[in-house]
């Protein structure tokens, strides 16, 4: 897959400042292919005219190989860092969901997995009134 067909799974919604990245049914299995996605995510931004949003992620379906797995969480971490206001993530397959919480452990965040992409909105709205606070 290149750049720009990863750029048709990234959407900016300006209103709510809520970044939606869709990794539904992409398997990664190297850590150029997860480069690609991420360095797509981090042009999108720069473009939006944004530096900050709310992440919602669809994990549906997705699949991330041992070899990319370490290379995709310091790019995700890095991103979160830099640009993200909170982290959701939905319909995160069972072995994911394991390997997303021990990193969530480890690395001392929340995990913020939810099963809908409703769940995961409304979460991002609980964030907002939180950080309105």
């Amino acid at each position: 897959m290149s750049e720009s067909s990863f750029n048709e799974r990234i959407n900016f919604d300006h209103d709510k400042q809520i970044m939606e990245v869709d990794f539904s049914e992409l398997t990664f299995d190297s850590s150029p292919m997860v480069d690609q996605f991420y360095d797509a995510l981090e042009h999108g931004i720069a473009d939006s005219g944004k530096d900050k949003w709310y992440f919602l992620v669809n994990y549906r379906d997705c699949r991330i190989y041992e070899l990319a797995w370490i290379r995709f969480a310091q790019r995700g971490k890095r991103l979160n860092l830099t640009h993200s206001l909170g982290s959701v993530r939905y319909a995160v397959r069972e072995d994911l969901s394991e390997t997303i919480e021990a990193s969530a452990r480890v690395e001392q965040f929340d995990s913020n997995l939810f099963a809908s992409r409703q769940a995961a909105i409304e979460a991002i709205g609980r964030m907002k009134s939180t950080s309105a606070n």
